[in-house]
């Protein structure tokens, strides 16, 4: 009697076995493709917003100017990206520091980025987006008035009849129209420029190794410096204190002889 009470629950067992099994595969499945819709390329960038990047690098000591020199050489010799260093600078001394302002494609930026994080470890990265869409709409517009007010002055020119005072004006009037439309043309060009061109500054800082006698070594090395600075203010002090000095042995002076003075009476 006992037996087809135990074949029953071992059944029912069974069966919620295989659904949590089901269960744990279509969670499993779940994840696998919300890890695979997190790695989905990204969509094509807008044509109107700039770029700039910026990363903290954080070597050991001695690693700085090595690292500088890799970033500034593997930029100058990446033309296909376009990189070019827009400024550099290195701080030697206790604490070696250097940055570095460059610019280039999407593809050389990775590569650059990639390059410093392989030079020690990469402590700070944040991305900032500019929208220039404004900006590059308004310029065009000021080419296109621009070049239908050359075009109406060149169609004045070719007017006969006109005296020489007026000539003069116009010729003046065609030279300014000219100028502002070689502005805008730079204009255009450089907001063409940071747009196609992402912008990258990269800081590299040394990472001091503490041994035990590195506070020792830094001491040692400053104590000219703070005996010097010691023995200064000292003798400055000893400067402001010197007339007082003077001033209080004067005043000490007369009162005891003002008291004399007094008490003989």
């Amino acid at each position: 009697m006992i037996w087809p009470f135990l074949t029953r629950g071992c059944e029912r067992m069974n069966r919620i076995l295989y659904l949590l099994c089901a269960l744990c595969l279509i969670a499993c499945s779940g994840r696998e493709q919300g890890d695979m819709a997190s790695v989905v390329a990204p969509k094509e960038r807008d044509k109107f917003l700039a770029y700039e990047h910026a990363a903290t690098i954080q070597t050991d000591e001695g690693k700085v100017k090595p690292l500088f020199d890799r970033l500034v050489a593997a930029c100058e010799a990446d033309r296909d990206n376009q990189c070019a260093l827009m400024k550099s600078s290195v701080e030697g001394g206790r604490y070696e520091a250097a940055q570095l302002r460059m610019r280039a494609k999407s593809a050389g930026i990775n590569k650059l980025l990639a390059l410093a994080a392989a030079g020690g470890e990469l402590a700070r990265q944040e991305t900032s987006v500019e929208d220039l869409a404004r900006p590059v709409a308004d310029n065009a517009k000021r080419l296109e008035m621009l070049h239908a007010y050359q075009q109406k002055l060149d169609k004045l020119a070719r007017k006969p009849g006109l005296d020489a005072d007026a000539l003069i004006k116009l010729a003046k009037e065609q030279a300014s129209v000219q100028s502002e439309l070689e502005q805008a043309n730079g204009e255009a060009a450089h907001l063409l420029a940071r747009m196609n061109l992402d912008i990258l500054n990269v800081t590299i800082q040394s990472r001091e190794r503490q041994s035990f006698w590195t506070p020792v070594r830094y001491a040692a090395e400053g104590f000219g410096g703070n005996l010097s600075s010691g023995i200064a203010s000292v003798v400055t002090g000893l400067a402001y204190l010197l007339p007082w000095l003077l001033v209080m042995a004067l005043a000490f002076w007369l009162l005891r002889k003002l008291w004399r003075k007094v008490a003989k009476k």
